[in-house]
């Protein structure tokens, strides 16, 4: 009676930190894998699975019993697009290896998911959850906190909603008690501790943020590169400043249009602050990327084709949003209601759009032709 010791993955930490493909079969090439993930990462409890799996295996050898060894991965997009992939791999390991039963190695709960998968295809008899022992000191406490805070999955699914909820209610705490400050004047200052507490909270979830998207790390490089920008003369540079400068005019104006007709309703606040600014802004952007467009051309003498494609695309959305902003502001009663404007930008937008494809294959085309040319030339050679 053969047995199958399948270790899972279901994010597929081995694939993306070893580059191996997977489903991994045999003692020796799962024990390289698990030497290797360890190399990349030690802390990944993968490893401590495969090795887990391993021992499993060289224990059930030694009693005389016919066993086969395997690894499956899912994909780092946990759900139904990982638990395909695994099912796939899994088909393919009871495919070559004919077990009787299974036995499932894995590294926590989330892997666990998959035991339903591997119970409809073969006899699952055990399964066996690999924990990584710990020391129970603060320190280590303060350590595994810190590991799960960096994990890119964990920030999105836990920490993010937090700071979120952190932001907005500091905000809004510090918004209200500063209301009740300039109506109610020095009588308000009981609430101080108040908006001390809402500012924390925000402070708090400003950092968390910061750190999930890196925005110190980003901001340090932005810096850098403007600096080395400006020693070197590039000629984006002032493109950009001048695309800023009309980004916050056109704000500007855009807030003024809106006090001087005393608009007030939320939605026709942001219909006057759209129709007033999208021109400005879609001009500020093509300024911008002409400038690295130049850039590019004075420094690597070369043009780059798709800026083109991308230009023409901005235009056909621009025109398409101007229409539907018209037909929205007509509806709403902001200005008469007529189809024909609405109808002329929409279609000169479809009609850039469809210019932007064309154009867009062309360069593909083009540069396809110059690929096959330079490797007929080194095929000649």
């Amino acid at each position: 009676m053969r047995k199958l010791i399948l270790c899972a993955d279901r994010d597929d930490d081995i694939g993306e930190k070893t580059d191996l493909k997977t489903p991994i079969l045999g003692r020796e090439e799962n024990l390289q894998a698990a030497i290797k993930l360890g190399l990349k990462d030690p802390e990944d409890s993968d490893t401590n699975s495969i090795l887990s799996a391993i021992s499993l295996y060289d224990e059930l050898k030694e009693k005389g019993e016919d066993v086969k060894i395997a690894t499956i991965c899912g994909a780092p997009s946990i759900g139904y697009t990982s638990d395909q992939v695994l099912s796939k791999e899994l088909d393919y390991v009871l495919e070559k290896t004919q077990p009787d039963s299974a036995i499932l190695v894995t590294d926590g709960a989330e892997d666990e998911y998959i035991s339903p998968i591997v119970s409809s295809k073969i006899d699952l008899s055990h399964i066996r959850t690999v924990y990584v022992k710990q020391s129970e000191s603060v320190e280590n406490l303060y350590y595994l906190f810190v590991k799960m805070f960096s994990e890119k999955r964990t920030q999105r699914k836990i920490f993010l909603p937090i700071s979120l909820a952190l932001l907005v209610y500091g905000f809004f705490r510090m918004v209200a008690l500063l209301s009740d400050f300039f109506i109610e004047g020095v009588s308000a200052i009981g609430g101080l501790p108040g908006f001390g507490l809402g500012a924390i909270f925000f402070i708090i979830g400003l950092y968390i943020i910061i750190k999930i998207y890196e925005l110190d790390r980003k901001s340090l490089e932005l810096y850098n590169r403007l600096s080395k920008a400006v020693r070197e003369g590039a000629v984006w540079l002032p493109f950009a400043a001048v695309a800023i400068l009309i980004v916050i005019g056109s704000s500007i104006q855009g807030w003024n249009v809106i006090v001087e007709q005393d608009i007030t309703p939320p939605l026709h606040v942001a219909l006057s602050f759209a129709t007033t600014v999208i021109w400005w802004w879609i001009g500020a952007v093509f300024l911008y990327e002409l400038g690295r467009l130049l850039d590019t051309y004075i420094t690597q003498g070369r043009v780059k084709l798709s800026f083109w494609a991308v230009f023409l695309t901005l235009f056909a959305l621009t025109f398409i949003f101007w229409g539907a902003l018209d037909y929205i502001r007509g509806l709403v009663g902001m200005e008469e209601g007529s189809m024909v404007p609405v109808a002329i930008n929409i279609t000169l937008g479809l009609l850039i759009g469809i210019l932007a494809g064309l154009t867009q294959r062309s360069f593909k085309e083009r540069q396809q032709q110059e690929e096959n040319e330079i490797g007929e030339s080194v095929t000649d050679g």
